[in-house]
């Protein structure tokens, strides 16, 4: 009987440690449960709070400098000359503009740094002993914005000698605000901030608080004394396999037609702020004869109506799929075709620059006329809106061209430098182009090569 009994406590026991071990498996579930539905509607309301930011940062850019009050049509033309008088004269100033570029860290240094010292006295002497009248100064690269005193006292000098001064920016490949606003940003489907394959982060082209964001930074620009800002990585990742954004969807928009709304805001907002600003645009070398790169959202056609000057980046060393035109019946040109790897390295792409630059620059400049005739036909040209209903000059684009001042190693290596000569021949192509000027990009900063294929005049 005593053993039955024993037999029933742990038969009890095991049931009621079941009942309790079921009883605990529910109450699980049903907190599994509610913090689920607590992080749908978080989620949900984070969606809320995202699209609500969304649109208040585009409703900042659309309304920053319009009036409320229209002006009568004298006023409106009274404007309207005054801001053609002040566009024309900084179009003539801008218009032959020869430069080289200067990175961040060189311009922002401060006097104890001798090595960034003595870099920019190298500069300083090339820009008065030679044909150079113009800088390209970083303000904002990939790991954020900078504009400090040491930089402020440089443009100051350029300026006492007549130097035009280029504030360059990048815009999307940006990796300034990860910490303070991570939701911007492209990610991976785990969560994860998504890099390009250099390991860069960007920011989502689509989100208007993004848009917003750069066009503050222009502002201070402006307020900083750059004569132009030239825009670099104004478009989507080359390669964005894996990406998830926040605020882009390929299914409701094109990237293009995303890149050209923020053109024209960048048109709109810097204009309006400054008339007399200029604005122009980095692209790659080869948007001169594809005209379009859809999978970056760039597209030649949606810089007529924005843009002073174009800075196609004609590097011949970076054609890595090789150089081919069709034939030029306007000029009697053949068809070119200059391969990357060749057994015979005078005919690959990097050892011709001379036929490059000067093809590339007819190529875009006759389909830049031909898009800029279209609009003036559609009565999009010559105009566009200026501060309030006001209306600025807008005429076609000109052509300035990045031109090739280092060495690549995949070049170096085979025997091809870019020695005084490809330099000279550069800039032969350029100006027999017709470009509006040239720059010459060293990421050294060092331009000794540049110094020998440069015109020397006395001491300005």
């Amino acid at each position: 009987m005593q053993k039955l009994y024993k037999i029933i406590l742990i038969w009890v026991a095991f049931i009621a440690i079941g009942l309790g071990g079921y009883k605990f498996y529910q109450l699980t579930q049903e907190l599994q449960i509610v913090k689920q539905e607590k992080a749908k509607s978080e989620k949900i309301a984070q969606q809320k709070i995202t699209a609500l930011k969304e649109k208040l940062a585009d409703k900042a850019m659309q309304n920053a400098f319009l009036k409320k009050e229209k002006p009568s049509p004298a006023e409106i033309a009274k404007r309207y000359n005054k801001e053609y008088i002040v566009r024309k004269k900084v179009l003539q100033l801008s218009d032959n503009i020869k430069g080289v570029y200067i990175t961040k860290h060189i311009a922002n240094a401060d006097s104890q740094d001798l090595y960034a010292q003595k870099v920019l006295e190298d500069i300083k002497k090339l820009l008065k002993e030679t044909e150079l009248n113009a800088v390209v100064i970083d303000v904002k690269e990939a790991d954020g914005f900078q504009l400090s005193d040491s930089l402020k006292r440089l443009i100051d000098e350029f300026h006492k000698d007549n130097i035009w001064v280029i504030a360059r920016f990048v815009a999307f490949r940006d990796s300034s605000l990860i910490e303070e606003k991570p939701q911007l940003y492209l990610k991976k489907e785990n969560g994860d901030l998504w890099q390009d394959e250099k390991g860069y982060f960007w920011l989502d082209p689509a989100s208007s608080q993004v848009q917003k964001y750069l066009l503050d930074l222009c502002y201070k620009v402006i307020d900083f004394g750059f004569d132009e800002i030239q825009f670099d990585y104004v478009r989507f990742p080359a390669k964005d396999k894996g990406a998830i954004y926040p605020i882009y969807n390929k299914e409701n928009k094109e990237k293009h037609k995303v890149i050209r709304e923020f053109f024209l805001k960048i048109r709109n907002n810097l204009r309006a702020y400054k008339p007399d600003i200029v604005l122009s645009i980095d692209l790659f070398g080869e948007t001169a004869t594809r005209f379009a790169s859809p999978e970056i959202g760039q597209d030649l056609a949606d810089t007529v109506d924005v843009f002073d000057y174009v800075s196609f980046m004609l590097y011949p060393s970076h054609f890595f799929q090789g150089f081919e035109i069709e034939k030029d019946t306007k000029r009697q040109l053949p068809h070119l075709f200059f391969p990357y790897e060749s057994e015979d390295i005078n005919k690959v792409a990097s050892n011709n620059p001379y036929p490059i630059i000067l093809r590339s620059i007819f190529s875009a400049s006759d389909y830049l006329s031909l898009c800029y005739s279209q609009n003036s036909q559609n009565h999009l040209q010559p105009q566009c809106p200026g501060k309030g209903f006001s209306f600025l000059f807008c005429p076609q684009p000109k052509i300035r061209p990045w031109l090739q001042g280092f060495d690549l190693k995949s070049d170096s290596s085979r025997g091809i430098f870019y020695d005084a000569e490809k330099i000279k021949a550069q800039i032969k192509a350029a100006e027999d182009g017709g470009a509006s000027g040239w720059l010459i990009w060293d990421p050294s900063n060092t331009y000794t090569s540049t110094k020998q294929a440069l015109k020397i005049h006395p001491v300005k």
